[in-house]
């Protein structure tokens, strides 16, 4: 071998380190508390309240406890556009794309944590001159060159399981985020449905309002005719006038409503409201209530909710935190190994006799620090004790959500009938007031209370059928339903499968 191309083995030393170090792996604990995940605490049944509800509920609408009904609730409502709203909301919102990016960050975290098993090498040249005084370091003193090429390597063990800690903190929290992006498209889902119920709901109030004002023209009208031949006073002229102004007045608020809930579709899909008005403006059916209501235990719901699936994964963080904090209070054995050339000539530089190395453990740990590693520990479990209340305030929340759309809905269907029945009695009541007012049978009066209350009901079965919808979606979203939509279009990857 040519004294260019030199091999130097490790010395006998540096293997020894090495058997030393696999039997320090061997050794190796890892501190802090193992994580057990929580109890399934879950009533086995809603309250009585609420189980009373679901069977008025089932009473009139069909109860389905299928899985695929919860995933794709928006599918139930038969309406193609909310259907392609859906699927834009999945690809473009610009909120989901936050959330992958936060998930990538984590995997970004996950990798540096894990890193730190291995041994770390870094190369390094340098090309110095040098100047000594005479005496300096027993030297003659002079100018010298120095030309130097070599590598650094260190091996921090992981001895009370740190890193070990770490890196079980960091998979908990690309799990937790990747629940987090699913609560979210939960939750954009559910606000895309409500905004575009409410959307067709004020389309529809806007139809009605027309058909309010044609009517009170009209009236108005006839009132003029029969006030040119006497048979009207000026009074009433006067209070059909107000009348069709009063229900000229209702479209511009109607349609500023209608505006700003198109406006906020257009945001919830990542696009500017020109982008979607070809697709929202033209008035378009009421959303109909769906033939089939979700129904899910309890038990189910702690198990499908992703914002509870995330709390309990944020819950496994923050107690691997807790290893990684009481590791740090304890010594770190570290292996180094430095070697290379180092000569003033640099034509020599790689010759053998320019080789160097320098090989050894390196054991350092906390003396004195005024308890400020001591309070790490005491910060982290701080921090899980956080996390497991906030799991139970996340689930106890769950609940709630549950038993307040099933009671809403199921007192919204009361008053929705009640509220139809007294506008077929409204309907009855002004074609009888007109007929009998064209005829000279009844007075001015009575047609414009005839026509108020007709209106006034037409705009409270509206708003009735609309908030029957709202709360069916509240329901859907309490069960959990709808985050399965953006499980192929993440671009963070995959989703890692959900904890057990």
């Amino acid at each position: 071998m040519s004294a260019s191309t030199p091999h130097f083995p490790l010395p006998r030393r540096a293997r020894l380190l090495a058997a030393t170090a696999a039997l320090a792996l061997t050794a190796a604990c890892t501190l802090g508390p193992d994580y057990q995940p929580p109890a399934a605490d879950a009533p086995a049944a809603w309250s009585a309240t609420t189980t009373q509800a679901t069977a008025q509920v089932a009473g009139k609408t069909q109860v389905n406890t299928d899985a695929t009904v919860l995933a794709h609730w928006w599918t139930e409502f038969r309406d193609p556009t909310l259907d392609k709203l859906v699927a834009d909301v999945v690809a473009g919102n610009l909120d989901l794309k936050v959330a992958e990016q936060r998930i990538l960050s984590a995997r970004a975290q996950r990798q540096q944590a894990a890193a730190a098993q291995y041994p770390s090498v870094k190369g390094e040249s340098a090309a110095m001159r040098n100047r000594l005084p005479p005496g300096a370091t027993g030297s003659l003193g002079g100018t010298s060159n120095i030309f130097l090429a070599g590598f650094d390597a260190s091996w921090e063990l992981d001895l009370f399981g740190g890193t070990r800690r770490s890196i079980e903190a960091a998979d908990a929290n690309i799990q937790a985020g990747i629940e987090n992006r699913r609560s979210l498209v939960m939750s954009m889902l559910a606000e895309l449905g409500t905004d575009y119920a409410a959307l067709r709901s004020v389309q529809a109030r806007i139809v009605i309002a027309n058909e309010n004002v044609r009517l009170s023209q009209e009236t108005r009208d006839l009132t003029a005719a029969k006030y040119k031949v006497g048979l009207a006073t000026e009074l009433q002229l006067a209070e059909a006038d107000g009348q069709l102004e009063q229900q000229k007045a209702v479209l511009p608020s109607l349609a500023t409503q209608a505006a700003q809930r198109a406006h906020a579709i257009a945001t919830l899909t990542g696009r500017t409201p020109a982008d979607v008005d070809s697709l929202l403006t033209t008035a378009g059916p009421e959303v109909p209530l769906p033939p089939v209501l979700p129904a899910s235990l309890p038990s189910e719901v702690v198990r499908a909710r992703p914002d509870i699936r995330a709390a309990e994964r944020t819950m496994a963080a923050t107690n691997a935190q807790i290893g990684v904090k009481e590791a740090a209070r304890f010594p770190k054995l570290s292996l180094g190994l430095i070697g290379g050339f180092l000569n003033p000539d640099i034509g020599k530089l790689l010759q053998g006799d320019s080789f160097g190395w320098s090989v050894g453990p390196t054991l350092s740990g906390p003396i004195y620090d005024g308890g400020r590693l001591k309070a790490g520990v005491k910060d982290a479990e701080a921090q899980a004790e956080e996390a497991r209340l906030t799991y139970r305030k996340t689930v106890l929340t769950a609940f709630q959500e549950v038993e307040d759309a099933l009671v809403a809905y199921s007192n919204e269907r009361q008053r929705n009938e009640t509220l139809h029945r007294a506008l077929a009695a409204a309907q009855l009541a002004q074609d009888r007031a007109r007929s009998q007012y064209r005829a000279g049978l009844a007075d001015f009066l009575t047609v414009l209370d005839a026509d108020r209350t007709l209106a006034t009901s037409k705009d409270a079965v509206a708003q009735s059928d609309y908030a029957l919808v709202q709360q069916t979606i509240a329901l859907y979203k309490a069960l959990g339903g709808g985050w399965q939509a953006g499980e192929t279009t993440t671009a963070a990857g995959a989703p890692d499968a959900p904890p057990a």
